[in-house]
């Protein structure tokens, strides 16, 4: 099992991307900003939670089952929430933000975010927003109402997000978070429309990958200014997660039996590196052709379906190296060496 194993390098929710979180229809942010607060539109939203949101405020909200805003409360940090302030931006002395102009949409604070947000974020928190991390830097504007009142000032903040970059839930301070993205073992990763990783879902539905453990990478990578290349992670790894792997499901049987491999999910940036994440998720997967993941459905604990069939144990008794397919024959590669599995970023470019 030394042979490389598949590498989701990078991730999908650049933190150096902005979003407004006004989800206008007629906007080409439209449907990145919906992804990202899917649930609110703050034109709709007036009162205390925002009004009196400063500086290491957390924020949360819910909705209810026709999608639209429930709750917009504060909460203590060390709850679930999903918004941490950073900071608020006074526009109203700005060009283009004074008295009498109207409500900016999404493009017209995108360089709000980018120029002012993002340093705002890094000078609160004393760290940087990682672009491969599960945090991603938000800009809130005020609702209609209170901006034709004359609150012409915007929050700016962290959020946590999914890798379809759907609103998560963090707890703690994001000054204090690990900002490697990771997942509880047991949880099922779904699809992005692109046929890769995404949010979390039940594993009775499609999904393509199955987390199985948390592994400490302590005394398994070399310390160094720099984490080891993707690539080198996923060797480097190879075993714990083998290891893993047959943990999670019992045997090395029950593992050769499902024709999955147990690998590294998500390589730690080097950003994170530096802010200290040591801990990276190990989980089930399977290549396929056009792929790049197999659509798993079930969980391997309890019988999983590969492409809506029951995998078909190997005539092997060895577990076969990733990239190649049960019985020894070469699997479907996506480019790298031969005989490897290279998993483009899952979620893509935002």
């Amino acid at each position: 099992m030394a042979s490389l194993l598949a590498v989701l390098s990078g991730g999908a929710v650049t933190g150096a991307l902005l979003a407004s979180a006004i989800n206008d229809p007629d906007s080409s942010r439209a449907g990145r900003i919906a992804a990202v607060v899917p649930q609110v539109d703050p034109r709709t939203l007036s009162g205390p939670a925002y009004a009196g949101a400063a500086p290491g405020t957390c924020l949360t909200w819910s909705v209810d089952d026709a999608d639209r805003v429930a709750s917009f409360d504060t909460v203590d940090c060390g709850q679930p929430h999903r918004f941490e302030v950073a900071a608020r931006i006074d526009l109203s002395e700005q060009p283009g933000f004074g008295s009498g102009t109207p409500l900016p949409d999404s493009a017209a604070l995108a360089p709000v975010g980018t120029e002012q947000c993002l340093p705002l974020i890094s000078s609160y928190a004393g760290r940087e927003v990682d672009p491969e991390g599960r945090f991603t830097g938000l800009v809130v504007p005020p609702s209609q109402a209170g901006w034709d009142k004359g609150d012409h000032s915007v929050l700016c903040g962290i959020a946590a997000s999914e890798l379809d970059g759907r609103s998560a839930l963090s707890t703690g301070l994001f000054a204090e978070a690990d900002q490697h993205r990771r997942w509880e073992p047991g949880t099922c990763l779904g699809f992005t429309a692109e046929g890769l990783p995404g949010a979390p879902v039940p594993c009775s539905e499609d999904h393509s990958i199955e987390i199985v453990a948390d592994i400490d990478v302590s005394g398994i990578f070399p310390e160094g200014p720099v984490p080891p290349e993707p690539r080198v992670q996923s060797e480097l790894t190879a075993e714990a997660c083998l290891e893993a792997g047959v943990a999670y499901l019992g045997d090395a049987e029950a593992l050769r039996r499902s024709t999955l491999i147990s690998t590294l999910v998500h390589p730690i940036s080097e950003l994170s590196w530096r802010t200290g994440s040591r801990t990276v998720n190990c989980g089930l997967m399977k290549s396929a052709e056009p792929g790049p993941f197999a659509v798993l459905r079930g969980s391997a604990r309890q019988g999983v379906l590969i492409d809506g069939q029951t995998p078909v144990a190997p005539t092997t008794t060895e577990i076969p190296p990733p990239g190649q397919q049960p019985a020894g024959e070469t699997g479907a590669t996506t480019g790298g060496e031969e005989g490897t599995v290279s998993v483009p970023v899952p979620g893509g470019t935002p």
